[in-house]
């Protein structure tokens, strides 16, 4: 009996190998993702491109590229729908490693294609194997025996759902690239009943694991905006307020380590903003705050440098006049905007409720820290400060207990 059962799974393994080589289709399985794709060539001439894609519905998007590089592909996104009831597919360029964007290709989203627990698209392309209008570069090129495919997934979608086929997405988490075999993808009967045996794939480099995405611009943006807001910042505040008299090469140490921190964290703002639809054009709030922000702190900067050489290097009495009190002023304003600016920035690149909370209490602990320290130095300098001319001559005049003549009017006419 238990011999007969063997026999009988071997066989049913065999004509299972026997179907799935029956489907002109290839099939990949990718297990970091949870995720079945599978592509079928019609033989039929119409140039048309079968398609299966199934991901989790806890990414933002899956999507599939025609070709080995971003640029000039075609690109199928895959979202759920506006009701959750479904998905939208929808077609996009790019010209670059930036979003893609919405192009009117055709697209036909057969039965199977739902929302559950997984994203699941089947649907044909048409007329998406040979692209010859610019800007596309044809998908599957005529006579050649593979072709390779891209795969990305976005991050945790939150509650995003859209029925736009040129909703905004964010920058993809992990991505691949496959080859399929052309003359065992083409054929009838689309693309079969996908699984997750991987056939008739290779891959250009013989690594079949899914590689991390990073956005290394982005992080280094936002960490050293923040070490400029958190620490640089109140230092010189603090520095210029107490101690800038005394020793101003002190302020001018710590407002330029200050001034490059900020000059340094903006260029890989600029490169990014370049990557997304919604920050190509620097409109966004948080954008046209940064660039006036850095607009103002350069004038400090060259206003900090005009009151030192009217004061001609010397110490300058008393709040030093109305422009010091504008490079003060300013130099606070500028901080103020940088703890805001960041806040806008978490916001706008989409972080969790729960980082833009942290930070948020950072900011205000970085305040309730400084006053007791504001505080002691102000009471340290104001009992240390000399007197003015103006008080030493007012001092100098006032009568003596010990003048006679002042005490019993000696000497009055």
């Amino acid at each position: 009996m238990a011999s007969s059962l063997r026999w009988l799974v071997l066989y049913l393994i065999s004509q299972l190998h026997l179907v799935l080589a029956q489907i002109n289709a290839s099939n990949i399985f990718i297990p970091e993702a949870n995720t079945i794709i599978a592509i079928n060539l019609p033989d039929d001439g119409s140039n048309d491109i079968n398609f299966y894609v199934s991901s989790p519905d806890w990414y933002q998007y899956s999507a599939i590229g025609f070709g080995s590089s971003m640029a000039n592909s075609l690109m199928l996104v895959m979202y759920p729908s506006a009701d959750r009831k479904s998905v939208t597919v929808s077609p996009r360029f790019t010209n670059g490693n930036t979003e893609p964007t919405h192009r009117p290709v055709r697209i036909t989203l057969h039965p199977g294609t739902e929302l559950t627990t997984q994203m699941t698209a089947n649907g044909t392309c048409h007329s998406c194997r040979n692209l010859q209008a610019a800007p596309f570069n044809p998908s599957i090129p005529a006579n050649s025996p593979t072709a390779p495919v891209m795969f990305a997934v976005g991050p945790s979608s939150g509650a995003f759902s859209s029925d736009d086929l040129d909703a905004r997405i964010r920058r993809h988490v992990a991505h691949g690239i496959f080859n399929i075999d052309v003359f065992k993808s083409t054929g009838s009967g689309g693309v079969g009943t996908p699984t997750n045996v991987t056939q008739h794939v290779t891959f250009p480099d013989g690594d079949s694991s899914l590689k991390k995405s990073s956005n290394k611009a982005a992080t280094a943006h936002g960490i050293l905006f923040a070490i400029a807001a958190l620490a640089i910042a109140p230092f010189d505040t603090l520095v210029a307020a107490f101690l800038g008299r005394r020793w101003p090469k002190l302020h001018i140490a710590s407002g330029s380590i200050y001034f490059l921190f900020v000059l340094g964290a903006m260029v890989p703002g600029i490169v990014i903003s370049g990557q997304h639809v919604l920050t190509a054009t620097m409109g966004t709030g948080h954008q046209v705050l940064g660039l006036l922000t850095v607009a103002v702190m350069v004038v400090m900067v060259g206003w900090g440098f005009v009151v030192r050489k009217k004061a001609g290097g010397q110490e300058v009495a008393g709040k030093g006049g109305w422009m010091k009190q504008v490079h003060a002023w300013g130099g606070r304003g500028i901080w103020v905007a940088l703890l805001v600016n960041n806040g806008l920035g978490l916001k706008l690149s989409e972080q969790t409720r729960l980082l833009m909370l942290g930070y948020a209490v950072l900011a205000g602990g970085v305040f309730v820290f400084l006053i007791p320290i504001y505080f002691c130095l102000w009471r340290c300098t104001s009992a240390r400060k000399p007197k003015t001319a103006e008080e030493d001559h007012e001092l100098y005049n006032m009568p003596s207990i010990y003048d006679h003549e002042a005490r019993f009017g000696y000497g009055r006419q």
